[in-house]
């Protein structure tokens, strides 16, 4: 897509109206139920349009160079908010995603510091997802940088084999997210299954823990717990809330589920 003039000049007003907003997804510990933390997501609230989601405007932001600038945002929003929470006396991790664009960006390391010094949030509750473009030896060697700091480095979409437990393991990558379509192929085909079985165990050997996105039912979550997969996310345990409905869902869960957050 060819940005217009028009388009342009939406974008910053997005920036400028504070029409960017997030939304947080909760995640759930599979085996003892509790609260792990909530993945950051970006929403556009269009004037006319309605609610925008990353696919509508991603790839603008990619291409009118202003990725990096909204990501920013994203990052220190998400760090003050984590910081919010935490004052509460919930103590989760925040998630939040992270381009290659951003990772490129010779201060990166640097932003994220300065900001984790203002919100006064402690690093080992943040966790920077990236998508498997960020296995370059560059932006390795960022990511490696982030992870001295105390930050949960996390690998998005991820297929069992691909890439290999020990490439995750020295990019200092901690987490992986699991590609969504495989929670459906792990019930209908054995030999997803079965290399599924094996990349967990592979994985947890190595210190990694398996994040599953997407479940979207009982019969999911079950053959996940079974697969000894760690947490999952999905529309199964809870969509994702504005600030205000994450704060009486952390309520409720406490109450209802009898587990201390």
């Amino acid at each position: 897509m060819t940005p217009t003039p028009e388009l342009r000049d939406e974008l910053e007003r997005a920036t400028r109206d504070e029409e960017w907003y997030l939304v947080y997804q909760p995640e759930i510990d599979l085996h003892y139920g509790s609260f792990v933390g909530v993945e950051a997501l970006l929403r556009w609230r269009h004037p006319r349009r309605g609610v925008l989601y990353p696919a509508d405007f991603l790839p603008i932001l990619k291409e009118t160079g202003r990725l990096t600038e909204v990501g920013r945002w994203v990052l220190a929003s998400a760090c003050y908010q984590g910081s919010e929470w935490h004052a509460k006396g919930y103590r989760f991790s925040v998630s939040v995603n992270i381009s290659s664009n951003e990772l490129d960006d010779a201060t990166f390391t640097d932003v994220v510091r300065a900001n984790l010094r203002a919100s006064r949030f402690s690093p080992r509750h943040l966790t920077l997802e990236f998508s498997l473009d960020a296995l370059t030896p560059s932006r390795v060697e960022a990511m490696r940088q982030l992870a001295e700091i105390g930050i949960t480095l996390a690998l998005d979409d991820v297929i069992p084999g691909t890439p290999s437990v020990s490439t995750l393991v020295a990019a200092g990558i901690t987490e992986a997210k699991l590609e969504r379509q495989l929670v459906s192929n792990t019930l209908a085909d054995a030999e997803s299954s079965q290399a599924l079985h094996s990349f967990v165990s592979d994985a947890r050997a190595a210190g990694v823990r398996i994040v599953a996105s997407g479940v979207e039912d009982d019969t999911q979550r079950a053959t996940l717990q079974r697969e000894d997969v760690d947490s999952a996310q999905g529309f199964f345990f809870a969509r994702p809330f504005e600030v205000e409905e994450v704060d009486r869902f952390l309520e409720d869960y406490a109450l209802f589920s009898g587990r201390p957050l």
